[in-house]
């Protein structure tokens, strides 16, 4: 949404739970604001948010999107669309729609009690579906954006990968268990074969809800101008980790982490824009998450009939902090055409002084530096090689070709780094770091020249408020005990972190 390193930015883990006084900061403008002020696009936003909810002028709907449905905290059950359990989440509702194209205003959405049974994938594809028809009725002459984040297949409400009956069933052949389910009751324990098949479902329900979001571009007339980018966002809980058994075999490490198997991610760009020679073909170069707001930016450009170059610096707010080294990067050439990539160096990760986190990695050009690895989440304790259940270690039908692994994963501190040549080591085996001294000296002070512009995490300035249990907060409705949203006075804001800092790296 910003186009900024987590250095700069300091949201190095997601917000809890909707508990606490955080948010990504206001001063910045984000990729559907860009879009509006300089190409009048209508902009829409469909499923999970958790970049703040402390006041309205963090929601969706007070930062550039004319629509939205969706929910504001990072996890839900897939089919009550609230969370459960003891305090902070106490049962409340967290599905909300709003924006001015729904008739309402910036930062006053709707909390919505009319969906639970429906299973959140395909609610979101019904609701992307229906902003993209109502939008051809309304407004055809405005070219239209949509973020669109499915919650599959993340752990549902910090419990099991959720999936419809439907979907679990056709891959039995993986476990005669099941985890816990709205429609599937737990069945025998949830081992690890049983979490897979319920990730094995929710990935296929994803898989039939692209499929629906793209029968209604078609519907609609305008898939052939459409250019439809997905991602992932992060590695997977692996090996059992927060009740999930995703898979980043062979690549190393867990969510969270900085290891490839935490960050490297699979994406997909298909569409408008693309030149013929590159339709069909797997793209290697580098590319950061950071890169996707100068990248699309430049793409409209080019759509709208401009040069197609894009400068952020050019189009600040007078309170945004320029863009620094670390931030995106216009990389569309490389997307679209084949080309070089425009990125050789992502700074994943460094700590200002007094951090609470001491992670540092670094890759540039084929080299990858890093010590403390582990971040947050399963990274602390799965740092290792985690093939899928009963699959042992055999390569032959992975994309990333490494033989196998170390007995020993070994560690990588601030006193002994790890320094991995990505390009021919990806699953990070080899630790050169002895052999090649003068990398690793080089590589650290790359890394401190980025320090001199790194904030202090989020994580720092950790302040849970109480007022932000949904229960403080009527109505008690449809089996919900409150409901999420905005809890802190405005004048309050001033008070937390990122809105007054000015600590290091400012």
């Amino acid at each position: 949404m910003s186009g900024r390193s987590i250095i700069h930015h300091g949201v190095y883990t997601p917000f809890g739970e909707g508990d606490n006084a955080e948010g990504l900061n206001l001063t910045y403008t984000l990729l559907p604001e860009h879009l509006k002020e300089q190409h009048a696009y209508k902009t829409y936003m469909v499923g999970k948010w958790h970049l703040g909810m402390k006041t309205a002028a963090y929601l969706p709907s007070s930062r550039g999107f004319d629509r939205f449905f969706g929910y504001y905290s990072g996890v839900m059950d897939y089919w009550n669309h609230g969370m459960a359990g003891p305090p902070p989440h106490n049962g409340g509702l967290d599905l909300h729609e709003g924006g001015i194209g729904n008739g309402g205003v910036p930062g006053k959405d709707t909390p919505l009690y009319n969906t639970s049974g429906e299973y959140s994938t395909g609610m979101f594809a019904r609701k992307a579906a229906e902003y993209i028809a109502n939008h051809q009725q309304e407004t055809p002459e405005k070219p239209l954006f949509m973020y669109l984040a499915f919650q599959g297949c993340h752990s549902g409400d910090n419990k099991y990968v959720q999936a419809p009956a439907r979907y679990i069933d056709r891959f039995a052949a993986m476990s005669n268990e099941t985890c816990g389910q709205w429609e599937k009751p737990l069945t025998g324990n949830c081992t690890k074969p049983a979490m897979r098949k319920s990730v094995a479902g929710a990935i296929t329900a994803v898989d039939d809800a692209v499929a629906d979001v793209v029968a209604a571009l078609k519907a609609a007339g305008i898939f052939d101008d459409t250019l439809l980018v997905l991602s992932t966002d992060n590695g997977g809980p692996t090996d059992g980790a927060d009740n999930n058994n995703m898979n980043n075999f062979p690549l190393r490490g867990c969510k969270g982490g900085y290891f490839d198997g935490g960050m490297r991610a699979v994406g997909l760009v298909h569409g408008a824009g693309l030149d013929p020679a590159v339709v069909g073909t797997v793209s290697n170069a580098l590319h950061h998450v950071t890169d996707w707001v100068p990248t699309l930016m430049a793409a409209a450009a080019r759509q709208g009939g401009g040069g197609g170059s894009w400068d952020p610096n050019d189009h600040l707010n007078p309170r945004e902090v320029p863009f620094l080294p670390g931030d995106g990067i216009d990389n569309w050439s490389a997307l679209a055409s084949g080309s070089a990539s425009a990125r050789t160096e992502i700074i994943h990760v460094t700590q200002a002084d007094g951090s609470v986190l001491d992670s540092h990695a670094l890759r540039s050009g084929d080299m990858k530096l890093l010590w403390h690895p582990a971040g947050t989440d399963c990274s602390r304790t799965h740092s290792g090689w985690y093939p899928p259940p009963g699959r042992s270690y055999d390569y032959a039908n992975f994309t990333v070709q490494c033989p196998p692994p170390p007995a020993v994963a070994g560690d990588c501190t601030e006193a002994a780094p790890c320094l991995f040549n990505i390009t021919g080591d990806p699953c990070e085996h080899t630790n050169l770091a002895s052999a090649m001294p003068d990398v690793v000296a080089h590589l650290s002070e790359k890394i401190k020249r980025y320090q001199k512009s790194t904030v202090l995490p989020w994580l720092n300035f950790l302040d849970v408020d109480p007022r932000a249990n949904p229960s403080t907060r009527g109505p008690n409705r449809s089996g919900y005990t409150g409901v999420y949203g905005p809890w802190m006075p405005i004048a309050e804001d001033v008070r937390y972190y990122p809105t007054n800092y000015t600590g290091p790296g400012y």
